[in-house]
């Protein structure tokens, strides 16, 4: 947790200052994709990639550190992260849904055999693989994305420390991925 914390407050250091090292917006359209490894994504694009029907792949590579990075889903599309162990780093993804999109998002994680969302209605946010007691992910990134998009409302026994929260899983049901669909 303590790597994640200095990521969250480095990356917000840097959109304050306005300083990035790589300022070049890319944006993913309809029959475009853009394959890139965990490493490659670290201090890149603060905030400056857009979705809009095509197809991010995200391969995990070793990294020491947290990498943070914000996605704008405009026209819907497809993210897939790529099957790999662990062997260090993990990716937290914001994504931010703009506007109404012809068609949605379709989450794609490889190699789990179940994935989460909890929804915090406090701050009005669902994380997706990374729970507030701290549980690693079920892979090596977990999402963030504001409101409730799937709708959770039945309560879960999810830790000692925090007995109840809202809570939902999917199951791979013998896939080699955990497919989430969600409407933009």
């Amino acid at each position: 947790m303590g790597m994640i914390k200095k990521a969250i407050a480095e990356y917000f250091t840097d959109v304050a200052a306005g300083s990035s090292h790589h300022l070049h917006p890319v944006v993913v359209s309809a029959g475009a994709w853009l394959s890139t490894k965990l490493h490659e994504l670290h201090e890149w694009n603060r905030g400056l990639l857009t979705l809009n029907g095509g197809t991010i792949i995200i391969n995990h590579s070793y990294s020491s550190t947290v990498t943070m990075l914000s996605v704008d889903v405009l026209g819907g599309g497809s993210v897939i992260f790529s099957a790999q162990e662990k062997p260090g780093g993990t990716l937290l993804l914001h994504l931010t849904r703009k506007g109404v999109a012809r068609r949605g998002l379709q989450l794609v994680f490889q190699g789990c055999e179940k994935q989460f969302a909890c929804y915090d209605p406090m701050a009005d946010m669902t994380l997706v693989g990374l729970m507030p007691d701290g549980e690693t992910p079920h892979g090596w990134a977990a999402l963030r994305l504001d409101g409730n998009p799937w709708n959770i409302t039945h309560p879960t026994y999810v830790a000692k420390d925090w007995p109840y929260g809202l809570r939902r899983e999917w199951r791979a049901d013998g896939h080699d991925s955990v497919m989430l669909e969600l409407s933009c």
